[in-house]
């Protein structure tokens, strides 16, 4: 039996992210939380900050809400029943048929993008793989296929045929171990196979963040649960119309949300970056206020925090960058750096 924690792990690692992209995030994972009690009792910054960089935040945030069902319910044991699997957050059927096929060799087939590439090319299967009719078709040949002995081998030999050999352009087909079974190869349809999807556009929008810094801290703020990224620290963003006015609603965000009134505002970095199907350009100003900040130092959304503190906060990429930007400009000794003073 393989440990069903590490399979887990790197299974919902896996969703949605490249294999070579994972290993580095997935050893750390494992060194930093090393068992389901650590990650049920994990801070969520500092599971938060170990992510950051991986994207799909909400699978972190998925498998901390399941290492505590599964302390509180099946006494720190990885459930071995498929439809407990199933039913954990942020785990769905695929997931939790590699899951107990891997771990407790279970009879249960997979399909993931990797395994319906070779299923569709192998079966010369027409339509969109992931459309409602071809999914139940491709789920039912994965079935049909599955042998009964050593299932978890069967399944992570599919996978890694379809990451490896069977890719999405020019397949290796020569070294490929169904090659004379492949229906797609036999009538020349390897590289039209699965048929492409239409791509969902992109939209393209703008946002601006602001840098505030009083008595040596700066003011970051927690993303609430209403927005993309939930849980991340940020500096107050807002998403604006366009580049212009961009200075004034910020300024305005500002004292609507933590009021405060801005003396002076300018420039400091323009960051491009994407979320999903979202192109964002960030524009980033620096402030100074008219106003002391009195009592508000700390509430349970922002706080006031000093330069060398923010690496125990965790950060998206694009607050990332601009932290480090605050670092660079901080270590610069050819360059003033007005809000450092």
């Amino acid at each position: 039996m393989t440990d069903p924690y590490s399979v887990w792990i790197s299974e919902v690692m896996l969703q949605q992210t490249q294999v070579q992209t994972v290993i580095p995030y997935y050893l750390k994972f494992l060194n930093r939380f090393p068992s389901i009690t650590a990650l049920a009792e994990a801070d969520i910054d500092a599971l938060l900050q170990l992510w950051a960089g991986l994207g799909y935040y909400s699978r972190a945030r998925n498998l901390q809400k399941a290492a505590r069902i599964i302390l509180d319910q099946f006494k720190g044991e990885f459930p071995q029943s498929y439809s407990d699997v199933v039913a954990l957050p942020g785990i769905g059927r695929y997931t939790a048929a590699a899951i107990v096929s891997i771990a407790f060799g279970q009879p249960y087939a997979v399909l993931d993008g990797n395994v319906s590439r070779v299923l569709a090319r192998v079966l010369r299967v027409s339509g969109d793989p992931k459309s409602p009719v071809v999914q139940r078709w491709l789920w039912a040949a994965a079935e049909q296929l599955l042998p009964p002995a050593r299932p978890g081998d069967f399944n992570q030999a599919v996978m890694e045929l379809g990451a490896t050999v069977c890719s999405p352009h020019q397949p290796r087909c020569l070294v490929c171990p169904w090659t004379r079974e492949c229906l797609a190869r036999r009538y020349g349809l390897q590289e039209l196979l699965p048929e492409r999807m239409r791509r969902t556009k992109t939209r393209r929008s703008f946002e601006a963040a602001i840098v505030i810094h009083y008595r040596g801290r700066f003011l970051i703020a927690r993303r609430s649960s209403q927005q993309l990224l939930e849980g991340f620290w940020e500096f107050p963003s807002v998403e604006v119309g366009g580049k212009r006015g961009a200075a004034s609603m910020v300024s305005r965000m500002v004292a609507e949300r933590f009021g405060l009134k801005i003396k002076t505002l300018e420039p400091l970095i323009t960051i491009k970056h994407s979320i999903t199907s979202r192109r964002i350009e960030l524009q980033v100003f620096q402030a100074k206020l008219t106003t002391s900040v009195g009592s508000r130092l700390n509430k349970t959304d922002h706080r006031w925090v000093r330069l060398r503190e923010m690496a125990r906060y965790a950060f998206a990429a694009a607050s990332q960058r601009i932290v480090d930007e605050l670092n660079r400009v901080a270590g610069s000794s050819t360059k003033k750096a007005p809000l450092l003073d």
